[in-house]
């Protein structure tokens, strides 16, 4: 090996060194700073190792791809994503993604080139065992960093640590819970050496840490991939009985542990621990459950719809919109993911993107199994193989973000680099000297300038956008002051020239300018033309984003009620009808909207959109009180109605509710307390409706013929509706 080559495989090594800890990457300074700081390191460090890797392939014939199934699949997949990307919905979110995911074609593309890089640079196994090991160490510090979290928060605190989502944490410890295992069984289980004692205290912590993180999916994912991996050593490793039986163990405890849970569910050890009341709470189809159902089954709808090439990646909004549930409602409002990664991929690339990521896999796992022993041992393949089946099962829950990506591609590259590969010729041509030479310059060249675009402008921008959104700070004497030393011109000026970047940032940063305009009028001691230059440069920004993105419901919606806001009603209507017309379903947009008609007297409107709106979805609660207020507001005459229209529906619970409330707010109503009675009365419970008129009397002496007249009612043998007017009026 000569020292060109050792030197460029040595600032590999560092570049794997430093991608490790990308998971602890925090960058406060930027928006999304749990997201967008790991992202950028990560492009980064990736560019600069397949920069390397391109110039050790160039002069070393030895390092080109080599062909096998995984190369030839993920290659096709990245192809696939590009045909549906650029044909999709919206392209610049499927190839750049946004600051809150950071993910598009451009990172799966630095996903297939670190693939790539990795599975032909690392070739000996000794190599990848080294950076297992160094990933398992650093690791450590992380499930430090979460029993700290713990101690501080209790032991009912899903942990997130330094990757800011429990999610993502619990997935990061996944990959490394299975490479301590993977180092367990690799040699002979010993109690007195340190070898077993190491990797099955960190097996243990990483594994705890799962838990504590109260991600079902990936406990799930755990579990499974354990048992997994044990019945395959258990089947196959036929030589070794005390890999056998530990085999058997892990089985057993893991079974034993799950019917523990189950059995025990409803015991307040089980209820008072986060993980074990959300494992025994799994079946369950309720709040996140059923949103997933929901994301699931308008998933299925988007499809159909286009089923060949899907909507291109980042697009699942669109889907979201058109197909809404009205069932969905009270859930999260705006999803961007159907948090399942093989619903995500049909939305995103069709049957075809579907078909090249699930041949992804089944390559991988053929692979695996057709490894050579001496290259993966049996007991190596059974963790790996319970690796990859609990990450499908954590993504069957949940969607890949950048940390689970990376570990994902280590273990392909690990695959790809140790099973069997076909030689190409044309990779293996050998080149002359100077055609050596130029396309190292132009390399040196091409990588940095990729670099900066990738990179720089969506950076800088986000900076800027900070800088935008940050209006008010603290000075040294602790007073609140302006962040600009101009005030908010200085805002808009940050706003622009984030703007000026021309980056896929550019719709994240207008809807923060509008976002932001809330605040700035509540500062009282901003002069009114300032307020106004800065609402005018808001609409302004807001009008190209709807002119760029016509279909997108949220933005029309966010404006919408932004007029709404500033009393621009006949605006509000029209940009809030205009998101309905997109998202017809969605019963959160028709909500400021009632509220615009009744602001601006058009009650007919308002109740008619808040009783369609209902309609949608009549087990909605929220709704029917947002209709029925409408009622009591505008209507009043027409609110013995709905309440008999709500009593014939099976939904007594919600008007005695309502009426309840009524009198709690209002307690020296008497015709609050005539309303409850009645109620009573129409649903034949007499005792009750005695007990309100008692304590009427009490309360309102005054009223003794009212009262009277009540009491008659209320005994009589039929209901006389007829007779109810007198009472309520």
């Amino acid at each position: 090996m000569t020292s060109t080559e050792k030197n460029l495989k040595f600032l590999i090594y560092i570049g794997l060194a430093i991608l490790l800890f990308v998971p602890f990457v925090v960058s406060n300074s930027l928006f999304f700073p749990y997201i967008t700081g790991k992202a950028y390191t990560f492009r980064i460090v990736t560019e600069i190792i397949v920069g390397i890797y391109l110039i050790l392939a160039v002069l070393y014939p030895i390092y080109r791809p080599k062909i096998n199934w995984i190369l030839v699949t993920f290659a096709a997949f990245v192809v696939s994503l590009f045909v549906s990307n650029q044909l999709g919905i919206n392209p610049l979110a499927s190839f750049w993604s946004n600051f809150e995911r950071m993910e598009g074609w451009v990172t799966i593309a630095h996903l297939f080139a670190l693939f790539l890089a990795l599975g032909s640079v690392l070739r000996e196994k000794k190599e990848w065992l080294w950076l297992f090991n160094a990933s398992i160490i650093v690791s450590l510090f992380m499930v430090f960093s979460a029993f700290g979290q713990v101690l501080e928060s209790g032991f009912n605190t899903r942990v997130d640590t330094k990757l800011g989502n429990s999610t993502y944490l619990a997935i990061y410890m996944l990959f490394n819970a299975f490479l301590s295992l993977f180092f367990l069984l690799r040699e002979k289980i010993s109690f007195t050496g340190w070898y077993s004692w190491f990797y099955g205290v960190t097996f243990v912590l990483q594994s705890v840490v799962v838990f504590q993180t109260g991600t079902r999916g990936t406990m799930l994912g755990l579990l499974g991939g354990i048992v997994l991996a044990g019945l395959i050593i258990a089947i196959f490793n036929k030589e070794n009985q005390v890999f056998r039986k530990t085999a058997f163990s892990l089985i057993g405890a893991v079974a034993i542990f799950i019917a523990g849970v189950f059995v025990f569910k409803d015991t307040g050890f089980v209820q008072n621990n986060i993980a074990l009341n959300r494992i025994a709470s799994v079946t369950a189809i309720e709040g996140t459950s059923q949103a997933r159902i929901n994301n699931w089954k308008m998933a299925i709808k988007g499809f159909n719809e286009r089923p060949m090439l899907g909507w291109g990646q980042s697009n699942f909004n669109y889907v979201f919109d058109k197909h809404y549930l009205p069932e969905h409602h009270g859930n999260e409002t705006w999803f961007d993911r159907v948090h399942n990664i093989l619903f995500d991929w049909l939305i995103a690339g069709g049957i075809f993107g579907l078909l090249f990521y699930v041949s992804i896999w089944v390559a991988s796992l053929f692979h695996i199994w057709k490894a050579s022993l001496d290259k993966i041992a049996i007991n190596e393949k059974a963790v790996l193989v319970g690796m990859l089946g609990g990450y499908f099962v954590h993504n069957l829950f949940v969607f890949d973000q950048i940390v689970s990506y990376m570990y994902w591609i280590f273990i392909l590259a690990f695959i790809y680099s140790q099973s069997q590969q076909k030689e190409n010729s044309l990779f293996q041509k050998e080149l002359s000297e100077k055609t050596k030479q130029v396309l190292v310059v132009i390399i040196c060249v091409v990588i940095p300038v990729s670099m900066y675009f990738i990179n720089y402008p969506s950076y800088a921008a986000n900076k800027d956008l900070i800088g935008g959104m940050t209006i008010i700070k603290t000075d040294v004497s602790g007073q609140p002051t302006f962040n600009h030393e101009n005030g908010i011109y200085g805002n808009i000026e940050a706003f622009e020239s984030a703007l000026s970047h021309d980056s896929f940032a550019n719709p994240e940063i207008r809807e923060r300018i509008l976002l932001t305009t809330n605040q700035i009028l509540r500062i009282e001691s901003l002069d009114q033309e300032a307020k106004q230059d800065y609402v005018q440069f808001a609409i302004d920004e807001m009008e190209k984003q709807i002119e760029k993105f016509p279909n997108n419901s949220r933005y029309r919606y966010l404006f919408g009620t932004f007029f709404a806001q500033i009393g621009q009603f006949e605006l509000a209507e029209k940009y809030l009808l205009e998101a309905i017309e997109i998202s017809p379903t969605k019963q959160v947009i028709r909500t400021p909207l009632m509220k615009v008609y009744a602001m601006s007297d058009q009650p007919e409107k308002a109740i008619a959109l808040a009783r369609e709106t209902y309609e949608l979805d009549e087990s909605k609660k929220d709704l029917w009180r947002e209709y029925v207020n409408m009622v009591i507001r505008l209507d009043s005459k027409t609110f013995e109605n709905v309440v008999d229209e709500t009593i014939e529906s099976g939904k007594q619970e919600w008007v005695e509710e309502l009426l309840k409330e009524q009198i709690e707010s209002s307690p020296d109503s008497f015709q609050n307390r005539v309303a409850l009675a009645i109620f009573y009365k129409k649903v034949g419970d007499l005792d009750s409706a005695r007990r309100v008129v008692e304590q009427a009397s009490e309360d309102f002496p005054e009223n003794t013929i009212q009262l009277q007249s009540l009491k008659e009612y209320i005994e009589a043998e039929s209901d006389s509706d007829d007779n109810t007017t007198e009472f309520i009026n």
